[in-house]
Parts: C-alpha cells; structure tokens; sequence
C-alpha cells in the first residue's frame, strides 16, 4: 500500500510544531524562574542586611489659651481680665512648633546633646493632630533606647529654643518699654514742673480754691444781709425811742454821763437847793432883802460851777437850757425810768454802730474777695489745661510701667505654653524592615510575573492561529 505524497510533510510538520512549543513553554518557565528567583532573593537580601529600625512616639499639647489683663488706674482706667485663644489667630502655633523642631538648629542641638552626628539622628516625622491642640512627633533609631533617648534630646533642643525665643522676645519688648518709659517719665517731669511753676506764679493752687472762694462770698453776703436786716431792725427800736424822749442818742448819752458824775450831781443838789430857798424867800420878802441876795448868790454859784462842771463832763459849752433837758430827777422815782430809757437809747445806738461797722467790714471783706475771684477765674483754665497734661503723663507713665509687669507676667503671648501628654515611647517592636510586608510584596510580585508571562506563552500561538486563518481567506 502507496502512502499518499503529503503524509510525510505533515507529520514532520506537526513534530517540529511540538518541538518549538516545547521551547517556548521551557523559555518562559526559565524567565518565570529567574525572575521570581530574583524577587524573592531581593526581598531575602533585603530582610537579612537591613539593619532594624525602632520608632519611638511622643504627644506634645500647645496651649489653647492664654491670660488678658488690663491694668486698672484709679480716675483712669479699668482693669479687664479675659482669654485668648491662641489658636484664634491667622496662623496655627502648632505649625510654628513643627517648623521650629524640624529646623537645622535644633536638630544640631539635640544631635549634639547625644554626641552623634546630625545625618546620624534624623529628622523627626511631627504630624499635627486634626481637631486637636496637640503635636505627635515620631523619630526611628537602631534599638528603642536609642529612639526613646533621640525623642528625648528632641523635645529638650525644642523646649531650650523656645525658652531663648520667649527671653529674646521679651527682652526686645522691654527696651522698647523701657524707651517709652523713658520718654514717659520726662513728659511727666516736665508737666510737674509747669504745674508747679504756674500755681507759684498765680497763687491759684487748685480749682477747689475757685469754688471755696465763691462758697465764701456767697456766705459773706448772706451774713451781711442778715446784719443789715438786724441793723434796720435796731435803727427803727431806736428811732421810736428817741422820738418818745425827745433826744437823740448823744444827747441820752450826755445825761447818763452827767447822772453818774458825783461832783456834778453835787453841785445840781446845790443848784435845787439854792432855787428853792430862793424861790421861798421870794415870797416873803423883796429881791434886795439879804437873805434873797445870798439865796441867789449861792444859786449863780452852784449854776456857775455846774455849767462848768457839764462842760468838762460833755467837752463843749453847755447852757442852762440843756441842762435842765438833761437833768435826770430822781425824787419822786420817775429819774430811775427815765435812766434805763436813756441808758436803751444809748444801747441801741452803740449796737447800731456797731452792726454798722460790721456791714462796713463785710462789703469790704466781699469786695477784696471778688477782685480776688476775678483775678483767679481766668487763670483757672490755664490750671485745668495744665493738670489735664498731668494727669495724662501720670496715666502714660503708669500704663507703660503696666505693661512692663504684665509682659512678664504672660511670657507665652508668642510661643504658648507646651506641655508633654505622652512620655516618649520604647517600642517594643521594629518598624522595619516589616518581614510580613516583605513577604507579602513579594509574593505578589511573584503572581504578577508569573501571570504576565502565562499570558504572553499563550498570546503567542493565538496569534499566529489567527494569522493563518486569515491567509486562507485571502488565499
């Protein structure tokens, strides 16, 4: 039996065509091989001369609030107390406090409080918590000693940095306070100077001055409006008593002076007695009888030395007539009335002129004292003008002495308090290299290759599968 011509063809070419998929399938499962051998070696690599890495952790709290005070002056100001939220401003302190713990100074300080070298220390991972007030700062070291101590020696350079920021920030506050003090203290020297200067110059001390001096004429002219009505009141008691006697206040003063002379009273008891024997004799018998003759000899005498006598007493010539208007008789008792009349009128008139010399005093006392009050007025608001400038150096100078005490009372204005929540942590295990995440990377980089080059060994026969069916159509 004849085998037919293209037997032989095909079967040779069926052999070469498992031939060169059996290469193909070696070639892959030899990539497959390397590649994966490669992966894993790297990752083995890796996990053996990786030296472990521990990571220690520390909670920082920035202060939320920080006190207000305002100083309180008496007649000047008040003193308000209150809180500030430091995280009410345009800029979160905690982002200061990252920038500053991750600055090359601080990390040079902490690296060289542990004697070991900046690129030996690291730079910490500080992540500010969302919603919070507080800083969590992450450092890696060899073993967790070294990472506790490296958290450590961070916080301290942090801390120490602030502290010199906090002392520079006040020291530069302060001078420039102390510039103001400064000027402060002379402006208020100055205005102590003129103030005092002015009130030796005018005599005018303070506004009190003004209104006591008001106060005063106000009460002299009500005093002497109160003695002028008692002076009216006085003139008119001894108008009417004058009019009743018949005599004036001078004339009741020149009967009571002659009343109590002893001598003229004497020679008035001659006088009557001389008149009256006269005057009986005269009845009897004619005017050059010799008794009569003596009578009236003895009568001209003790009218003689009378009207002598009254001159001396009233200093001026007095006559007959008035003294007889004068004369106080006191034989049937009417003399005693007469005399306390008398001696009213002259009380009144003493005390008339004395109420009189007491207005006369008062409008001179409130004529003196409103030529002073017209001098002082004008000068008052030259001395208002000038202890305003007082008072407004006094409040100056002291506010700016307040606000030296009270910037040392608040050092964290700028750089809030900082506290530690969490200790700085020693971990317990490494945080790399992580020999699970390793492992499970590598794994999945083996899938990843592994199913890569399937698809790739089983494209190819597609393809060309397809490339022959389409020559057949085109053939």
């Amino acid at each position: 039996m004849e085998s037919s011509p293209n037997s032989l063809p095909k079967d040779n070419s069926v052999v070469v065509s498992k031939k060169s998929r059996l290469l193909r399938t070696l070639k892959y499962m030899l990539i497959g091989t390397l590649c994966n051998s490669a992966i894993w070696g790297l990752s083995i690599f890796y996990l053996k001369t990786t030296a472990p890495s521990y990571t220690s952790e520390m909670i920082l709290n920035v202060g939320a609030t920080g006190p207000g005070v305002n100083i309180n002056l008496p007649n000047i100001g008040q003193a308000i107390t209150s809180s500030s939220s430091a995280f009410g401003r345009s800029s979160d302190p905690r982002e200061n406090y990252k920038l500053i713990a991750m600055s090359p100074a601080v990390l040079a300080a902490a690296a060289a409080s542990l004697d070991i070298s900046e690129q030996e220390f690291g730079e910490p991972t500080i992540t500010i918590v969302n919603n919070t007030t507080m800083l969590m700062v992450e450092l890696d070291g060899s073993n967790p000693a070294n990472s506790q101590a490296k958290v450590k020696a961070l916080y301290e350079a942090l801390y120490k940095r602030i502290e010199s920021l906090r002392e520079a920030e006040l020291l530069q506050r302060n001078q420039a306070i102390q510039k103001a003090v400064e000027n402060a203290q002379v402006k208020l020297t100055q205005a102590q100077k003129n103030i005092s200067l002015y009130k030796a110059k005018s005599g005018l001390n303070s506004s009190n001055q003004i209104t006591d001096l008001i106060n005063n004429i106000e009460s002299l002219r009500k005093q002497r409006a109160e003695i002028i009505a008692q002076q009216q009141q006085v003139a008119l008691q001894l108008q009417q008593l004058s009019a009743h006697l018949k005599l004036s206040p001078q004339e009741a003063a020149d009967a009571l002076a002659l009343q109590t002379d002893r001598q003229f009273q004497k020679y008035l008891t001659e006088y009557a007695d001389a008149t009256t024997t006269l005057i009986s004799l005269q009845k009897n018998r004619g005017p050059n009888y010799p008794d009569v003759v003596v009578a009236r000899q003895k009568q001209e005498a003790a009218l003689t030395a009378l009207l002598e006598r009254g001159q001396i007493l009233l200093n001026r010539p007095v006559e007959q007539l008035t003294l007889e208007r004068l004369s106080l008789d006191n034989s049937n008792g009417s003399g005693i009335k007469r005399s306390e009349l008398f001696q009213k009128v002259v009380t009144l008139n003493a005390r008339s002129q004395g109420i009189a010399a007491q207005v006369i005093v008062l409008t001179q006392q409130i004529a003196q004292l409103e030529a002073r009050l017209a001098d002082l007025t004008p000068k008052e608001s030259i001395l208002e003008s000038l202890e305003r400038d007082l008072q407004i150096a006094e409040a100056v100078f002291a506010s700016t002495l307040a606000k030296i005490d009270l910037g040392k009372g608040d050092p964290f204005g700028s750089f809030p308090l900082l506290q530690i929540i969490e200790e700085p942590s020693l971990p317990d295990n490494p945080t790399s290299p992580k020999t699970k995440l390793v492992l499970a990377g590598s794994l999945l980089g083996s899938i990843l290759v592994s199913t890569g080059l399937i698809l790739i060994w089983w494209r190819e026969p597609v393809n060309k599968a397809m490339k022959n069916i389409v020559r057949e159509i085109l053939a």
